[in-house]
């Protein structure tokens, strides 16, 4: 069975298992951890693939622990209440190969707009093919379909007792346009804050002090992969980070460089966020 027992993120999960963590490191190991978690067998094993998914926590020395994201996430929004910290968690989950390999193919491998599962099937198969990694034909196709779960609102479902959408649906990414096709979607600038973009660059630059504007545009996992930013939604965010003094950007002679100004922490950017809130 795999880690996520079907079931994708739900709404309160994430924030119920991480302060459940850090009141008791050893929660999910408990004979009653269904009780302490209010929820059933499957979906206790479920939230613990989800908490090490999108990196708030880890194992260290044969115990779990919070992360420093999920430590910052319980100091400033501790309830998931802001969508910052959604696009926060979503960077964390893509970049997190070992755990959602397969969300961060699609994100990266999928570069046609409108697109099909099965056209979807068909690039991830290649890909691991390629790769020669062993995969079942009917896991991928459950792990595609738990992907498309994660990010795609339920219209279906018009009662909100029975409202099973993952909070990173609300992110809007990705739509349904008929039962098995779909389309990416540019992020609404108002509602990506352009400190994630910069903290994805900065995961990219890995050390590094510049980078080419198209380099950002091809990269793998680049805002233009991850977020489905196109190149002019990319300059906005790119005008936002040189407006606030994290960047400088060299336009001259066709050269489109992108120089860091300033290298954030992860707990500056978490502290420039919310203190601005």
């Amino acid at each position: 069975m795999k880690r996520h027992e079907s079931f994708s993120i739900r709404e309160g999960w994430l924030s119920k298992g991480l302060l459940a963590v850090k009141n008791n490191s050893r929660v999910f190991s408990m004979d009653d951890a269904t009780d302490a978690l209010g929820i059933g067998t499957n979906m206790v094993k479920s939230l613990k693939y989800w908490l090490y998914a999108t990196n708030l926590i880890k194992d260290e020395k044969n115990s779990i622990k919070i992360t420093e994201f999920g430590n910052l996430i319980l100091e400033y929004d501790p309830y998931m209440e802001d969508e910052f910290t959604w696009w926060m968690i979503h960077i964390n989950l893509l970049l997190n190969e070992d755990d959602f390999y397969v969300g961060n193919l699609f994100f990266n491998k999928i570069l046609s707009k409108n697109f099909s599962k099965e056209e979807v099937f068909n690039i991830v198969s290649n890909v691991l093919e390629t790769k020669r990694l062993e995969y079942n034909d009917k896991i991928l196709v459950d792990e595609i379909n738990m992907i498309i779960k994660t990010y795609v609102v339920d219209s279906s479902t018009d009662n909100p007792e029975n409202n099973f959408n993952c909070p990173l649906a609300d992110l809007e990414l990705l739509n349904r346009i008929s039962k098995d096709n779909y389309e990416l979607l540019k992020p609404n600038y108002r509602n990506l804050n352009f400190l994630v973009v910069y903290f994805l660059i900065l995961k990219i630059l890995d050390g590094r002090e510049y980078i080419s504007i198209d380099e950002l545009l091809k990269v793998q996992n680049s805002p233009s992969r991850l977020l489905n930013l196109d190149k002019n939604l990319l300059n906005d965010y790119l005008d936002d980070m040189r407006r606030n003094d994290l960047i400088t950007i060299n336009r001259t002679a066709g050269l489109n460089m992108i120089y860091m100004s300033k290298v954030l922490s992860l707990s500056d950017i978490f502290s420039e966020y919310f203190d601005r809130r």
